[in-house]
């Protein structure tokens, strides 16, 4: 199952598409603010549509009764499906945190501190995995993107000082979100 998933995913250009949209924009925002960390704040956004076109898009053309006819053990194929996801998305992320601290190693001289780096590439994973819990739970690629993204850069930074890390936010909500959409996707129809 996780193997046709991935095949599925690895297929659509729009995953290729993001992630080379998000990489490039890390990089030039690394060279304009010149700061290692800064630039993947911004790159978080590539992730999002990521995950939620990554579970949306059977829904866009009604592929998702094909997949179902096909796996219909709703609960395998979904996690097939993040688990393919899962694959695609650690190497980006590790690519995505790497650049930046490498590009002001070499511009700036400063070392590449390797435990953030690790932090990054697991933050933007757990972030790709929420954002496919949400388009799971919403169905609509536009939708999912716009509550995401609004989450993320408008009601975050508000009550940013009253939760605990991001990583550990996202380390707690990830199962949890991902349990959500797994029994809603159960329950209801195609």
């Amino acid at each position: 199952m996780i193997r046709a998933e991935l095949s599925k995913l690895v297929s659509l250009p729009a995953t290729w598409t993001t992630l080379a949209w998000t990489l490039a924009a890390n990089v030039l925002l690394t060279f304009v603010i010149a700061v290692g960390d800064a630039p993947v704040a911004y790159s978080r956004a590539g992730f999002i549509v990521l995950g939620v076109l990554a579970t949306c898009s059977e829904y866009t053309g009604g592929q998702i009764r094909t997949t179902l006819t096909a796996m219909p053990r709703r609960v395998r194929q979904l996690a097939a499906q993040h688990a393919a996801l899962a694959v695609v998305t650690l190497p980006a992320s590790l690519v995505v945190a790497l650049s930046g601290p490498l590009i002001t190693m070499v511009v700036a001289g400063t070392p590449v501190a390797l435990w953030q780096v690790a932090e990054t590439t697991a933050y933007l994973t757990l972030l790709t995995l929420v954002s496919a819990a949400v388009g799971v739970l919403l169905r609509h690629t536009l939708a999912g993107v716009g509550l995401l993204l609004g989450c993320l850069f408008v009601a975050a930074p508000f009550v940013h000082e009253y939760l605990p890390d991001d990583l550990v936010t996202l380390v707690v909500s990830t199962p949890v979100l991902l349990i959500v959409a797994a029994l809603a996707y159960r329950r209801r129809d195609a």
